[in-house]
């Protein structure tokens, strides 16, 4: 009985969790907006551009290149990575502070489950939602690539499998921030705007001023470009910063603005008022 009790016990804590998970997955799955704009910034965005440049390249074949091709593959790599940056802060937000906005946050506080444990649901809840969609979106990418690309060079097997977890990383990295800065903040669209503005306005400004010297390279944007897969590089147009940066600083600048704001998330959702 004393091997079997603990064996319970793990069970049912695993149970739990689940239980929790699949509760935080299902609260973002019902909000239709939230959806829809996740599916077209990502899979939605990546076909409607491959249709463009496919239609164009039908319409005036000397004008207008294939569609596919690995240049393409690259474009549609960054094209995934920042429009899926934007629906993973659009997620994240909204899983940070939606129970507090709702005012529900009280109510889950008083069924007497762990702060923790509903925070850390969270993570998976909403990235169950949100990585099947930039997957997707991937995966119609690197099929057209192949298909379409004409007389382009096509990427292989390892270009592909690489860029889509460079992908999927970037995207993670952003839903991670957006979560936890919102649960910090209190407020969905506080930290939309802050971390929009921050990744597209304050960034791209901070990279282009040499005088920031190696504090450039704490950028969240270096540190990914730093460490885009060498197959897609052809088309890439990495920023000048992470030329210089080693993949160790590189993975260490990624795993700073993943965890810091979930960490600090985690700490204000374990003090925060009820």
């Amino acid at each position: 009985m004393s091997v079997i009790i603990p064996s319970l016990g793990g069970g049912r804590a695993a149970v739990v969790a689940g239980r929790l998970v699949s509760a935080e997955f299902l609260k973002v799955r019902k909000r239709r907006g939230l959806v829809a704009w996740a599916a077209l910034l990502t899979a939605g965005a990546v076909a409607a551009a491959g249709a463009v440049l496919a239609v164009l390249h039908a319409q005036n074949p000397a004008k207008y290149g294939p569609a596919g091709g690995l240049g393409n593959l690259a474009n549609a790599a960054y094209l995934l990575s920042t429009l899926g940056t934007v629906a993973a802060v659009l997620v994240g937000a909204t899983m940070g502070a939606g129970d507090l906005q709702a005012g529900v946050f009280r109510d889950l506080v008083a069924t007497g489950r762990s702060r923790l444990a509903l925070y850390a649901a969270r993570i998976p809840g909403g990235l169950a939602l949100l990585l099947p969609l930039v997957a997707l979106g991937w995966a119609v990418a690197a099929v057209g690539s192949v298909l379409l690309a004409g007389r382009l060079p096509r990427p292989g097997i390892a270009a592909m499998a690489q860029g889509g977890v460079w992908v999927l990383l970037a995207v993670t990295v952003a839903y991670l921030a957006g979560l936890g800065l919102a649960a910090l903040a209190g407020s969905r669209s506080t930290t939309v705007g802050i971390l929009l503005a921050w990744q597209f306005a304050v960034t791209p400004l901070a990279l282009a001023v040499s005088k920031l010297g190696v504090l450039r390279e704490g950028l969240l944007t270096a540190g990914l470009d730093r460490l885009i897969p060498a197959g897609l590089l052809s088309g890439a147009r990495p920023d000048p910063v992470s030329t210089t940066m080693s993949a160790a600083v590189a993975a260490a600048v990624i795993a700073g603005w993943a965890l810091i704001p979930l960490a600090a998330g985690a700490w204000r959702t374990s003090t925060r008022d009820a």
